[in-house]
């Protein structure tokens, strides 16, 4: 005779997980929505501060989502995704919002390309592993300096000279960005040549 007790708590436990990868899933897509918020109110005519607090919003989104993922150990296949797609859309708004101020574009050019040739590169799977390893300590250290000199931006004056110290910033990410890419496309040469002549 089935246990009932033992299934309503097995059952209970299996929600209070969903519910949890649910709430972190939430989080993710207001990082998404924020991001896309902040591109439609940056170069409005209203007070700097509302949208730095969305786009702050949408960086401290990023902390909390990756902190409670780790904690709860619980992360589904579209939970993933859903925080790939919002990291790189507020990414791609802060490289519109900053070519719309007048930065230097081979930076944020190359910073783009980069993150074009990564997502290209992680969405191949070879032997049950992505072709392009990520790191979550370089990236997340990345993404928060590109995204904080973004947040600082907001505020500096155009005809400020502190413009030309996020410029620097800026160069100083493509720069890192780009021999990242180069060194994890030579540390991964083989299994990259492997995957180009691998025929399914």
């Amino acid at each position: 005779m089935p246990d009932h007790s033992l299934q309503s708590g097995q059952r209970k436990t299996e929600l209070r997980g969903l519910s949890k990868i649910w709430f972190v899933q939430c989080v993710s897509l207001a990082r998404l929505l924020s991001a896309l918020l902040f591109a439609s109110l940056a170069f409005q005519d209203i007070p700097v501060q509302f949208p730095a607090l969305i786009y702050g919003f949408a960086i401290c989104s990023d902390s909390i989502d990756g902190f409670m993922a780790r904690r709860m150990k619980r992360a589904s296949y579209a939970g993933k995704i859903i925080d790939l797609i919002s990291d790189k859309s507020l990414t791609v708004v802060s490289l519109l919002y900053a070519a719309e101020r007048d930065v230097d574009l081979p930076p944020l050019a190359l910073i783009a390309t980069r993150e074009i040739v990564v997502i290209g590169l992680r969405a191949i799977i070879v032997d049950g592993s992505q072709l392009l390893p990520t790191s979550r300590l370089f990236g997340g250290v990345m993404a928060f300096v590109l995204w904080g000199n973004t947040l600082f931006f907001l505020f500096v004056p155009k005809d400020s000279g502190l413009v030309e110290t996020v410029n620097a910033v800026y160069w100083g990410c493509a720069l890192v960005f780009v021999v990242n890419l180069i060194v994890r496309l030579y540390v991964s040469r083989q299994r990259i040549m492997a995957s180009l002549t691998k025929v399914e």
